[in-house]
């Protein structure tokens, strides 16, 4: 606790000195003035907790209260029990609630994205297992099979040399250099497809002004390392990784989880692996498309990857230690496992274990 309070127990105070409708921009500036250590991305995340009709809040279970209500308009309002109803954990209004919410004239109900529940959530569970209890098998398979050659690999070493040079994020977003390396890997990642419907790799230079637009919230998080991430840290640190992917100008396409972790991760190459479509989204979801969003997705699936992390650290030193190909980092080493994991036994793209 920065200030010798939780900032739950902060935004209580922020949300008390709002007007009758807000946005989120005023609550962080309210921050800013008042709590200035506290980071924004920490700020929007205990927001969405304290948002009874928030799709998301179960992502924050320690910061969870009934504090906000959010408008059809996206206006945010100090929640109220008479006017607004009751609602559930996930989001979703409960009929059989308390207050007027309950009845015909009550605000119109947000629709609730489904949280990580149901088959897809078993899915995960199962592959997740399945992948620490055999995991030097799945490193061994993915170097086996030579899915990345040449420039892949080239240039992603380059790129993460580099990076282990520099002690501070500040020195690194100032070495062009290393920029040049990470945008010629994203090409040999499969993120510059010809033909006219194929997402393209951005320009250069917004990708530059993008990543050094976020250093502040990059410098927090270049500290923490995957393996060794706490519990209580989790979902602050998904929260602030998403800010960050959420703003990096790396593609075209308006889907930034793919071009953004495999940027990213060169950057921060101790604590987010790269995700992709054809193994990573698979083997959380068995899709190679992201049906809820890119931020709902993230915030899923990041807390399973440093469960991964965690419970599978041993393993993944082991890898590191010995030089495996493309052990890069421990975050790279999950990454390396989860293809060996989807490639199956003959190399082809298993729908799981």
């Amino acid at each position: 606790m920065l200030y010798g309070r939780p900032v739950r127990e902060l935004l209580v105070d922020a949300v008390g000195e709002m007007p009758c409708v807000f946005g989120r921009a005023e609550v962080v500036e309210w921050f800013k003035e008042h709590y200035p250590d506290v980071q924004p991305a920490t700020v929007t995340a205990h927001i969405t907790a304290a948002t009874v009709n928030s799709a998301s809040s179960h992502y924050y279970p320690t910061a969870v209260q009934a504090l906000i209500f959010k408008r059809d308009d996206g206006g945010l309002e100090r929640y109220d029990l008479e006017r607004h109803g009751e609602w559930l954990p996930d989001g979703s209004f409960s009929p059989g609630g308390t207050g007027a919410g309950t009845t015909a004239n009550r605000p119109a109900v947000l629709q609730p994205v489904p949280g990580p529940r149901g088959p897809r959530s078993r899915r995960a569970r199962a592959n997740i297992d399945a992948l620490i209890d055999g995991f030097p098998r799945f490193v061994s398979r993915f170097e086996h099979a030579k899915v990345f050659t040449g420039p892949s690999v080239y240039f992603h070493e380059r790129a993460i040399a580099v990076r282990r040079r520099y002690a501070n994020v500040h020195d690194l977003m100032k070495d062009d250099r290393f920029f040049e390396y990470v945008y010629a890997v994203l090409p040999s990642w499969g993120m510059h497809r010809m033909g006219r419907q194929r997402a393209k790799v951005g320009e250069f230079a917004d990708m530059v002004d993008s990543f050094r637009a976020v250093e502040p919230i990059i410098e927090q998080l270049s500290d923490l390392h995957v393996l060794h991430l706490p519990d209580d840290l989790v979902a602050d640190v998904t929260s602030q990784l998403w800010s960050v992917l959420g703003s990096l100008k790396v593609s075209t396409s308006a889907t930034r989880i793919v071009a953004g972790s495999k940027a990213l991760h060169h950057v921060l190459p101790d604590l987010v692996p790269p995700i992709d479509r054809q193994y990573t989204f698979q083997f959380f979801t068995g899709q190679k498309a992201v049906t809820r969003g890119d931020e709902n997705a993230f915030m899923e699936w990041f807390p399973y990857i440093a469960e991964i992390g965690r419970r599978a650290a041993g393993d993944i030193k082991g890898a590191l230690a010995c030089q495996c190909f493309m052990a890069t980092g421990p975050a790279k080493v999950i990454d390396n496992a989860i293809v060996g994991f989807m490639l199956g036994e003959d190399g082809t793209v298993d729908a799981g274990e």
